[in-house]
């Protein structure tokens, strides 16, 4: 296995050049290539953003986020929060907060922007789930700011595309991507927001030896109209599948149509409660977030990984002034 960066692809060549963490540039031949570029923060369409807000596509970005945010409970300082995104990232994240000012008992709060509505993306059939989510979020003290598009991040601000500021500590962005074309690539055919086409064996269309999945490429659903979610379980099950019909080239056997039809979609809203629906039947409170939880157990790397997950996530929440000792269970 090599760790490194591709920097530019040669097509007709069947090679790419690549760039070490040391800086070394090499050429790597293939006989097929998968392109997983994934998407990333639309950093030109908001100005700011790279400068000023905090991001959750990247896992080193909240690691850095999680370890600022408890210094600054730790320290007790009031905190206002900005989260952007009304999807199922923002939301969560939103939950989340609200319910980590509250156990640290720290003054703050916790602001949700929307240019949009709570999960538009369960409008329709799933409209009740979405009303159920707003509802929980204002219970729970979040802040809604909806239809109000943010055209703006400076330090401690957010500006408005009315014209109006928010003034807060920390900002969060979790709306809307944007997509890298790996240089060589730029002639594939692609859609209008630039996914790569594929076929139903999840080639590049009219490709015998590319493929891809995930954010980067438009993947018809096999089961309705449309095309497959946007999230972490799709392009987990793309990359499984193309990597089999791969294999099964490779071994001049026949490919597999992708036929995932998908499981359903969840989103927590804080300990005990959740919104979600389980292959069409919508389900809300405690039966929602335990779904999300096995969801996300499941999908963990490795069991062992999953099995720490759970247990970290069904402990007792710590409020800030309690003795570790009185969290420790009694003998009898």
């Amino acid at each position: 296995m090599i760790e490194a960066t591709v920097t530019r692809a040669e097509l007709p060549m069947q090679r790419v050049h690549v760039q070490d963490q040391a800086g070394r540039t090499s050429t790597l031949c293939y006989d097929h290539l998968l392109i997983g570029t994934g998407s990333r923060d639309p950093f030109e369409r908001v100005p700011g953003l790279r400068e000023h807000g905090w991001r959750l596509k990247d896992s080193r970005d909240m690691q850095a986020f999680r370890a600022h945010l408890a210094q600054r409970l730790a320290d007790g300082q009031p905190t206002t929060l900005a989260v952007i995104g009304g999807g199922f990232a923002g939301v969560e994240m939103a939950a989340a907060l609200r319910e980590r000012l509250t156990r640290a008992g720290v003054p703050g709060e916790v602001h949700l922007l929307c240019s949009g509505g709570v999960l538009d993306c369960l409008q329709g059939r799933f409209g009740g789930l979405a009303a159920h989510a707003r509802q929980a979020l204002q219970r729970a003290g979040v802040q809604l700011h909806l239809g109000r598009r943010v055209t703006e991040i400076r330090a401690g601000e957010v500006r408005l595309e009315d014209g109006a500021s928010l003034r807060v500590n920390e900002i969060l962005y979790a709306a809307g991507i944007a997509l890298s074309v790996l240089p060589g690539t730029e002639e594939l055919p692609r859609d209008d927001a630039g996914r790569l086409l594929t076929d139903d064996f999840l080639r590049v269309q009219g490709q015998t030896r590319l493929w891809t999945g995930g954010d980067a490429a438009r993947v018809r659903h096999p089961a309705r109209a449309g095309d497959c979610p946007v999230n972490a379980l799709w392009a987990m099950k793309h990359g499984m599948w193309a990597g089999h019909n791969m294999a099964r080239s490779v071994q001049a056997r026949s490919l597999k149509r992708f036929s995932y039809r998908g499981l359903g979609q969840v989103a927590g809203l804080g300990r005990g409660d959740g919104v979600g629906e389980l292959f069409g039947v919508p389900l809300t409170g405690a039966a929602a977030w335990w779904l999300r939880l096995l969801f996300f157990v499941w999908y963990m790397p490795s069991k062992r990984q999953g099995a720490r997950a759970f247990a970290e996530m069904l402990r007792p929440p710590r409020r800030r002034g309690t003795p570790a000792s009185a969290l420790q269970p009694t003998g009898g």
